[in-house]
């Protein structure tokens, strides 16, 4: 399928698209472009805003320069009306930040998925592809801006952010807006001050984890690479336990690692369903299934149907 017919197929989260355009509407110097218009019929009328539209609205938005990108960040958590983005705000710290968001992200934009590493005072993000192609730069600005407000919410302290480019290098803060060709943005870095008090200090967001805490962490961890090839030595690993530990930990959950593993490939394959046009093997495929007939019979144990009539029953509903 040519990337521009996957990128109609898939939608974005109605209010990333939203934020966006109210962003473009407070800093654009002339009337909508074609993108901004069509955002804002769909939006009116409830309808999805498909991921190639809202990647031409990010372009626009970029061309209004660092301060309309930074802004349309600060919209999306002003007044959010979806409990999932209020969510986001209600944790105690980085940590819980970090491990709510990253099963939210598929639920917000399909295409692209972010890797991030915390540290204490710090966030390094890298951004790439996850079904769609290579984000440009106008995507990972706009992501950066999403995660520096939600940073700043969470700390309450102003966020210092550094683009990166792709080979990890530190880009000036102006470089993406500067005339002549403007290096690719790949990711970013957020650092705050931990020495001016509440809340509490950033922690990783996995390693260390409590023993009650470890099947939410697992899940978390394989909901960030569904198809990858999970053991449970593997997870254990990144989660800094020993794999008795881990094992111990699902066992007192009344689970199994594989029953979690089955269970997270199923959501994400779910929503995935829901919210695109995707074909079935391809979504296969994306959430770590062997197959289309390994998803169907997986549906059908879970839901009573196969994965075509999810989709046509519109089952939870497209943003």
């Amino acid at each position: 399928m040519p990337t521009a017919v996957r990128e109609m197929a898939r939608t974005v989260h109605p209010e990333l698209a939203g934020a966006a355009l109210a962003a473009l509407l407070r800093h654009g110097s002339g009337p909508l472009g074609p993108a901004g218009r069509t955002v804002r019929r769909l939006l009116a009328a409830g309808a999805p805003v498909p991921e190639g539209v809202h990647r031409e609205l990010l372009g626009a938005l970029y061309g209004c320069g660092r301060e309309a990108v930074s802004d349309a960040g600060r919209l999306l958590f002003e007044r959010p009306r979806d409990p999932l983005l209020r969510a986001l705000m209600t944790g105690d710290d980085m940590a819980a930040l970090i491990a709510r968001a990253r099963p939210v992200e598929l639920w917000l934009h399909v295409g692209h998925r972010t890797r991030t590493v915390l540290r204490p005072g710090e966030l390094t993000v890298g951004h790439r592809r996850y079904l769609g192609g290579d984000p440009v730069s106008a995507e990972s600005v706009f992501v950066c801006a999403v995660h520096t407000a939600a940073v700043a919410a969470v700390t309450g302290r102003p966020v210092e952010v550094a683009l990166l480019a792709a080979n990890g290098a530190v880009l000036a803060p102006d470089a993406p807006w500067r005339p002549g060709p403007a290096p690719t943005v790949r990711g970013w870095r957020l650092r705050w001050d931990e020495r001016a008090g509440p809340p509490g200090p950033a922690r990783p967001s996995t390693a260390g984890a409590s023993a009650t805490g470890l099947p939410g962490a697992a899940r978390e961890l394989i909901a960030g690479e569904p198809a990858a090839d999970w053991r449970l030595s593997a997870v254990a690993a990144a989660l800094g336990v020993a794999p008795r530990t881990l094992q111990r930990s699902f066992t007192r959950a009344g689970t199994t690692f594989q029953a979690e593993l089955a269970a997270v490939r199923l959501d994400v394959a779910g929503h995935l369903v829901r919210r695109t046009r995707l074909p079935l093997a391809e979504i296969a495929a994306a959430a770590g299934f062997t197959d289309h007939p390994h998803l169907t019979r997986r549906f059908r144990a879970h839901h009573g149907c196969g994965p075509a009539e999810f989709r046509r029953r519109g089952a939870g509903g497209a943003e």
